[in-house]
C-alpha cells in the first residue's frame, strides 16, 4: 500500500497478486505451497495477462520466487528486485520441521498462528513499533482472522523449503537477470549476513537500509520507492 501507486505514478503498469490463502483468495484443501508450485502460479499469472516478460519485485517468500524465476525462467523477466528474500535452506531454523508433523501443524492452526500474535510479529518485522498505527494493525489483524490464512501460513512453513528450494539455491551463480538486493540492517528474519552471502553468489549489488527489519518497503517507502524506480529504468545498477 506504500509502493504500488508510486510505481504507477512512475510510468509502470504495477500488478500484486495473492497465493491462495492470502488477501481474500480461496484455498482448496490439499494445497501445497512448495516454492515450484508457488513460482508455476505466477508464471501462470504472466500467462492469463498475456505478458511475456516483466520486472519482478518480490519480498521474504516472494523473494525467493523472484530468484525461482531467475534461475528456472530467465527469459520472463527483464529486471529484479529481491527484498529480505528467503534464499537459504532453514536449517539454522529447525522449527520449520515441525510444521511438517501433523500434530504441530494442527496445534500451529488452533493455538500459535492467529490474531494474537499479529503484534508480536510486526514488532519484530518493523522494528520501528511507531510505524504501527491502529490502521495498519487492523489491515493485518483482518487478514489474520481469515482461516484460511492461518492454514496458508502454516503450509507456507510446512512446504516452501523443498527439493525444488534446495536445487535451485545450488545454482545461483548462474542468474544472468539483473538482480538488485535490498536488506534491513536489523532484519531478524532473513538475516542481512544471508544477503551479503547472496550477494557474493549472485554478483547483485545489494543495499542495506540502517533502521530497518523485515519490512524494508513498509518502513522505509520513499528510500525503497526512489531506489526500485532507479533501478528498474535503468539509472542505477
Amino acid at each position: 500500500h506504500r509502493n504500488l501507486r508510486p510505481l504507477a505514478e512512475a510510468g509502470f503498469r504495477a500488478i500484486a497478486f495473492d497465493y491462495p490463502g492470502s488477501g481474500g483468495t480461496a484455498l482448496n484443501n490439499g494445497f501445497r505451497f512448495g516454492v515450484d508450485r508457488l513460482t508455476e502460479m505466477a508464471l501462470g499469472l504472466l500467462d492469463a495477462l498475456d505478458i511475456e516478460r516483466t520486472h519482478y519485485i518480490g519480498h521474504s517468500m516472494g523473494g525467493g520466487i523472484g530468484l525461482q524465476l531467475a534461475v528456472h525462467h530467465a527469459d520472463r523477466l527483464r529486471r529484479a528486485v529481491l527484498v529480505a528474500p528467503v534464499c537459504y535452506h532453514a536449517i539454522h531454523r529447525p522449527f520449520v520441521y515441525l510444521f511438517r508433523w501433523a500434530p504441530f501443524g494442527a496445534l500451529a492452526r488452533n493455538v500459535i498462528v492467529g490474531p494474537w500474535m499479529t503484534f508480536q510479529m510486526l514488532a519484530r518485522e518493523y522494528v520501528d513499533t511507531s510505524l504501527l498505527t491502529r490502521h495498519v494493525r487492523a489491515q493485518y489483524e483482518l487478514d489474520c482472522c481469515r482461516p484460511e490464512c492461518v492454514r496458508a501460513t502454516v503450509g507456507l512453513l510446512r512446504d516452501y523449503w523443498n527439493d525444488a528450494f534446495e536445487g535451485t539455491a545450488r545454482r545461483y551463480g548462474e542468474i544472468t537477470v539483473p538482480l538488485h538486493l535490498v536488506w534491513g540492517k536489523k532484519d531478524r528474519t532473513v538475516f542481512a549476513r544471508l544477503g551479503h552471502r547472496l550477494a557474493a553468489d549472485t554478483g547483485a549489488p545489494l543495499s542495506v537500509v540502517e533502521g530497518t527489519g523485515h519490512q524494508v518497503h513498509q518502513a522505509r517507502p520513499d528510500v525503497f520507492n526512489e531506489m526500485v524506480i532507479r533501478f528498474l529504468k535503468g539509472e542505477a545498477s
